[in-house]
């Protein structure tokens, strides 16, 4: 499985301000989108690639305003947006900064959140990653996403029916809606992971194992893709237990639940991640041990066969020089009438002997 990571689009630089950001490579290439949802129990309105003045003047229209933008190309639109609902600089730097490590952190009377999703093309084989920010306020949330992929689609949609429950709860409903969303998406590659685990184990422990049929050079992308996904999974974790335990006015108590939900997920999530990180370290190191044991048994075979004409060698050294026939001390056996097959008789007798005791110790 390919990991794709979006650029990194901005940075803090050396010896600037806190907030403070420089290009340092391009980012998502699409322009920034700026989509504006006004709904409650008995309203909903959609306004899509609306301009800056344009969403903020929606907020607090109706009871819950969500904001969403997707692409960080455009500094300024984003810059503008975030000072005008009151977000830090600290927190504009993270959301420009793709980057930024998982956190939660609260700003006065608000939240803000960044998290890393993750998405997986089925046809291409790959994992999309993209960092997300959310920040929530009174009546309003604003999610800003790095790339243009249709994340939130599920949201918007319940969002259509008026009897949906984010359609009838507030803005920290959202804020669930949105972090499920993006766990929904993780749980289902976490599903295609394991059946991918499973099918390169059997392959593995079969009888008939080729060493063709199980590609190394996949094992390590599963593997690599399991390590990005745990840089996804255990700040998720940490995050969602936070919100599980937070005490904010802008969390209910009646939607407690459902973080304590999203915070159990969220650990059933890391417990996965984790358990198929050591299977995959498992069938690594199966992996180079039965390579290890292929090799010495090709070596054992032949260090048999070597042993085996090892005498041979030796006795048809001895026979083939070539002294003078006058000396007194020449072999004897060279004048001999039965001489070349009586050493091929000794010789066949060392090679079944040595083979027959070989067989007898279970060397081969």
């Amino acid at each position: 499985m390919k990991v794709i990571t979006r650029q990194k689009f901005y940075d803090r630089g050396k010896g600037l301000t806190p907030g403070e950001l420089v290009r340092v490579a391009k980012g998502h290439e699409g322009e920034c989108a700026i989509s504006v949802y006004c709904y409650g129990p008995k309203t909903f309105e959609t306004k899509e690639t609306c301009s800056v003045e344009e969403a903020l003047a929606l907020v607090g229209k109706t009871p819950v305003t969500w904001i969403q933008v997707r692409g960080i190309q455009d500094e300024h639109r984003i810059r503008s947006l975030c000072e005008g609902l009151g977000m830090h600089r600290l927190a504009v730097e993270d959301v420009l900064s793709s980057d930024s490590r998982s956190k939660f952190e609260e700003f006065g009377p608000n939240l803000f959140v960044v998290s890393k999703a993750a998405m997986m093309n089925k046809e291409r084989d790959s994992m999309t990653i993209e960092q997300i920010s959310i920040f929530l306020g009174e009546g309003f949330l604003l999610s800003i996403q790095e790339g243009d992929e249709p994340l939130y689609n599920p949201v918007i949609q319940r969002l259509q029916h008026s009897t949906s429950r984010v359609r009838n709860s507030d803005v920290s409903y959202l804020l669930f809606a949105l972090l499920d969303v993006k766990n929904d998406y993780l749980m289902n590659i976490l599903d295609a992971m394991d059946s991918d685990i499973v099918e390169i184990e059997e392959a593995m422990l079969s009888e008939d194992n080729d060493e063709e049929e199980v590609d190394i050079e996949t094992l390590y992308q599963k593997k690599r893709a399991l390590l990005m996904l745990m840089r996804i999974v255990l700040p998720m974790r940490d995050n969602a237990n936070r919100l599980e335990l937070i005490d904010h006015p802008l969390i209910p108590d009646e939607n407690r639940y459902f973080f304590r939900d999203l915070a159990d997920y969220s650990r059933r999530a890391a417990d996965r991640v984790e358990h198929a990180r050591l299977i995959m370290q498992n069938m690594q190191e199966f992996h180079h041990a039965e390579q290890e044991h292929k090799i010495n048994r090709v070596m054992k075979v032949l260090t048999v066969i070597a042993t085996l004409f090892l005498p041979l060698t030796f006795i048809a050294g001895v026979y083939g020089m070539n002294f003078s026939h006058d000396s007194p001390w020449n072999m004897p056996e060279l004048y001999w009438y039965y001489g070349y097959p009586a050493c091929l008789g000794v010789m066949a007798t060392i090679f079944f002997g040595f083979l027959f005791w070989f067989k007898k110790q279970k060397w081969i």
